[in-house]
């Protein structure tokens, strides 16, 4: 059995983790609320046939989505194109004052169970050697930082999906990232 595994920044918002098609979490806040309002920013694609749009980059900047708790206010991120999955800690640099500034709408749906997918098609440890640790055992992102081998294999992800359950129980997917 392999231990649950997702992102680092997905820690304290997870009320349950099952490994389906890929490993999925159900997102919560931190005070275990499961009905959670979608922020974006970004813009959003019509797919036709799709029920509903997809978040998507913007022209100017890469794609962030967070959760609200509309109860308590609080809010937490849940994907951040610039930021977050394999190819951003190793191929695509972002200029940081760009990444600083995103103002988030609020996604038109009600508050909404949100259920998340994520890809670990990377064999990080195939390829560790290709990769050059520190005697801490950490690694060399692209923008210069350190990121300890542990945390890169989680938050090294190539895919991650986002969906909300609607009000007939059905899981419509809103985000659809390839990330490597």
């Amino acid at each position: 059995m392999m231990p649950e595994k997702y992102p680092t920044w997905l820690e304290g918002h997870v009320k349950e983790w099952t490994e389906k098609r890929l490993p999925t979490v159900t997102l919560c806040s931190s005070t275990g609320k499961e009905l959670l309002e979608v922020w974006y920013c970004g813009d959003l694609l019509t797919v036709k046939g799709e029920p509903q749009s997809y978040i998507v980059d913007g022209d100017e900047v890469p794609g962030l989505v967070a959760a609200r708790d509309p109860e308590s206010g609080e809010e937490f991120v849940i994907f951040d194109g610039g930021r977050h999955g394999y190819d951003n800690l190793f191929c695509d640099v972002h200029d940081p004052s760009k990444l600083e500034h995103r103002p988030l709408k609020r996604y038109g749906i009600p508050a909404s169970k949100l259920v998340v997918e994520l890809g670990y098609s990377v064999d990080y440890e195939d390829e560790k050697e290709d990769f050059e640790l520190d005697g801490a055992d950490t690694v060399e992102l692209i923008n210069g930082e350190r990121m300890p081998w542990e945390q890169v294999r989680r938050d090294g992800i190539d895919y991650i999906a986002l969906y909300y359950v609607n009000e007939e129980g059905k899981q419509v997917r809103i985000l659809d990232a390839e990330l490597a």
